[in-house]
């Protein structure tokens, strides 16, 4: 079986991503950028850390997809341990890890592209970045009143618990949504929502359910409604890549 391969499209984009530093003292965080080769690897540093740790990585982008650029976490061992536009790892104990910036190939993508993003560490089994500030994606567009592709996840906190909302734009441009219930501790999915951007603000809605995210500045409001499941709250994980 051949690997898979790395891509990158360079459609006006926007990606909307909560990052921030931790509260704990022994937490750090630092910003990184670079290019990739449209298929290929980018080095972005060593991490070395003397304990049991937490390894966090995210990062944003132009791809039409959000798994077409990815971050990765590769092992002592040279396996990779995490990945995706938002990687995160808990380390076992001391060791040396690798951070990089992977690029699927696609045809129609210049051979280098662009990337930002932020890496952090802390104690293992606490978030690193949850907040802002956030990556920002070296090229971005202006969205009209409908989008073509909605990608990504994000959480907010209830009482209950985290309530996690992932979408994707499937292959006839409506978006799935994926919605973990942390109330009730169910998972749904449902498909064929329609997605529109205006304003900073993206909603899906369909099939007797409605998602917003309000985006301002570093931060992110969400509001679900469904028969059985209400939920709001500020975004502290994760983040959502619209491209028009």
């Amino acid at each position: 079986m051949s690997a898979p391969t790395r891509v990158l499209a360079v459609p006006a984009a926007i990606v909307i991503s909560f990052l921030a530093l931790a509260g704990a003292a022994s937490a750090a965080t630092s910003p990184f950028s670079g290019s990739v080769a449209n298929g290929g690897c980018s080095f972005v540093k060593s991490v070395s850390v003397s304990s049991a740790s937490r390894i966090e990585a995210a990062l944003a982008s132009t791809a039409q997809n959000n798994t077409n650029v990815l971050a990765e976490i590769v092992g002592p061992n040279g396996q990779v341990v995490a990945g995706g536009s938002y990687a995160t790892y808990d380390t076992p104990g001391a060791g040396t890890y690798t951070v990089r910036v992977c690029a699927n190939y696609q045809n129609q993508s210049p051979p280098n592209l662009q990337y930002s993003g932020q890496l952090g560490t802390g104690p293992a089994g606490q978030p690193v970045l949850v907040g802002s500030p956030q990556p920002q994606p070296p090229v971005g567009g202006v969205l009209g009143a409908s989008t073509s592709v909605v990608n990504g996840k994000a959480a907010i906190m209830t009482r209950a618990g985290l309530a996690w909302f992932t979408a994707r734009t499937a292959s006839n441009a409506t978006v799935t949504l994926r919605i973990f219930d942390p109330v009730h501790r169910t998972t749904r999915v449902v498909k064929g929502l329609n997605a529109t951007y205006v304003n900073s603000t993206l909603r899906l809605t369909g099939h007797g359910l409605r998602f917003v995210l309000v985006h301002k500045g570093a931060h992110g409001r969400v509001t679900f409604t469904s028969s059985r499941f209400r939920a709001t709250g500020t975004v502290v994980r994760g983040g959502f890549q619209i491209v028009a």
